[in-house]
């Protein structure tokens, strides 16, 4: 049996009529009676009763048709999802996400815009830091990530920019400072502050450290978060003032308060990154779709 012979069937029984079924089907009568009666020998039972009329169902018939129109629905369901597949529109994707940027509307309004347009991509986002991200698109267990500090040492690894970073002063807002920030920078250097492990992400962490440099000062470490929610939840009980991205912006506690300052000039980028030796259609499709929310 192949699927001509359901498409046949089919054709017939919904007719009622072989020569009307051979007229819609574009093959010669004779020839599609052959192919029923072929069926009606294989299955060994008469699907239908002749009449000088047309055809009607036997009990076995109309049991057939039940069954063969599920199996025709099936198999262009399949055809369909294979098509879908192929154009990235049906399948899933594991992307990370440093914890610091989820509430950035860079991000937020291009993930959501995806989701209404691409409802059946499943899109797993998992928190990571940049350094963990990488090493986990390097090995195929995420797809991509929104991060910063990729290294231009892996060719595999691919990029672009979805927003800038600037860096802003957290200050805790009982502090004098909350009402005065320092003019210079090089004025918290007796100030107790607070920030991360080196472990945690050292290439921000070093970026961050030059800008202190920079600005003529060692900050006076004394406390440590393990992320950016900590951190400012620290800043917030008053431990201490703190260096943070201006994506701090979007779930800032209220008991701190963030300022520009001119010794916090520099920028650095956030990106989305994948490996090119780990593309599917559907990670395709999210690239090309991400790409309209790019900054120039």
């Amino acid at each position: 049996m192949e699927i001509r012979h359901l498409r046949y069937f089919s054709a017939v029984a919904s007719h009622g009529s072989v020569a009307e079924a051979s007229r819609r089907l574009n093959i010669a009568q004779p020839a599609l009676s052959r192919q029923i009666m072929d069926l009606e020998e294989e299955l060994g039972a008469p699907l239908f009763v002749r009449g000088a009329r047309g055809v009607t169902l036997t009990a076995a018939g109309q049991q057939f048709h039940k069954d063969a129109e599920q199996l025709l629905q099936d198999l262009e369901e399949a055809k369909e999802r294979i098509s879908r597949i192929t154009s990235g529109q049906l399948g899933s994707l594991r992307i990370g996400m440093t914890p610091n940027y989820t509430w950035h509307p860079a991000l937020l309004k291009p993930l959501q815009k995806f989701r209404q347009s691409n409802p059946s991509v499943a899109l797993l986002l998992e928190p990571s830091m940049s350094a963990k991200q990488l090493e986990d698109i390097r090995t195929g267990k995420l797809e991509g990530g929104f991060l910063a500090w990729r290294s231009d040492e892996d060719v595999h690894l691919q990029g672009f920019t979805m927003f800038r970073n600037r860096l802003l002063l957290a200050i805790p807002a009982s502090s004098p400072m909350a009402k005065r920030p320092p003019e210079r920078l090089k004025d918290l250097r007796d100030e107790p502050c607070i920030w991360f492990p080196r472990t945690r992400s050292p290439r921000y962490y070093d970026f961050l450290i030059h800008q202190c440099l920079m600005a003529g000062f060692s900050p006076k470490l004394v406390q440590l978060g393990s992320d950016v929610s900590t951190i400012l939840g620290l800043v917030a009980a008053g431990m201490g003032y703190s260096i943070v991205s201006d994506a701090s912006r979007f779930n800032c506690p209220r008991d701190v308060v963030l300022f520009e300052h001119p010794d916090l000039s520099s920028s650095y980028d956030v990106e989305f990154v994948w490996s090119d030796e780990n593309r599917s259609p559907t990670l395709e499709n999210f690239i090309t779709f991400l790409q309209k929310f790019t900054v120039d």
